[in-house]
This record gives C-alpha cells, structure tokens and sequence, in this order.
C-alpha cells in the first residue's frame, strides 16, 4: 500500500521516532524537496535518512567534524565547498548550514 505524505508529514515523522535533534526543520524541509525530486515513489524512513545523512550548522562545523584542511594556497569556502561536493550529495541551507550524505 502506498501512502502520500505532506511535507508536514516528513518534518514531522523525524519527531515521532524521536530523531528530532538530527535535522533542524529547515533541514527536513529541504530532505523532503530533494527526495520528492529524486523519487517521489520512495518509503519514508526517518531513521534511514538519519544515518546516511548528516546536518551541519555550517561549513566550519563540517571542517572540524572531518578534520578538513585546505592547501596552502586553497584556503577559502568555495574551495572546501567544491571539494565536498565532489566527495558527496550537498544540500545547501538558507540559515548558512549544509546537509550531506554520508561518505
């Protein structure tokens, strides 16, 4: 049996499965427009979702979490951005923080 969820739906079956301190709202907001783009025929499982992906209030944070440093003469945002990106599915935040998927 298939069942259409809302996005009110997603943000809030992560607090059913008391997951709610993994992803801030705007983060499941944005989990929910991304898989509603990649599949919108998929099986919502917030506990899944919580261990292949991973919010970070910001690109700093992210940095230290994985012990990132740049080059020498490759030391700005965009770079590490674009390094992540590389390794990884990245979801970019309006309040500044990122989610990607695990690697």
């Amino acid at each position: 049996m298939i069942q259409t969820i809302t996005e009110w739906d997603f943000v809030k079956s992560f607090d059913d499965v008391n997951r709610a301190t993994n992803f801030t709202v705007a983060g499941r907001k944005a989990l929910f427009e991304m898989f509603e783009e990649l599949s919108p025929e998929m099986e919502l499982d917030p506990i899944a979702v919580c261990c292949e992906f991973t919010e970070y209030a910001s690109l700093e944070e992210w940095k230290q979490d994985y012990g990132y440093e740049a080059e020498e003469d490759e030391d700005d945002d965009d770079y590490a951005l674009d390094y992540l990106r590389d390794q990884t599915m990245v979801l970019e935040l309006a309040n500044g923080g990122i989610i990607i998927q695990a690697y």
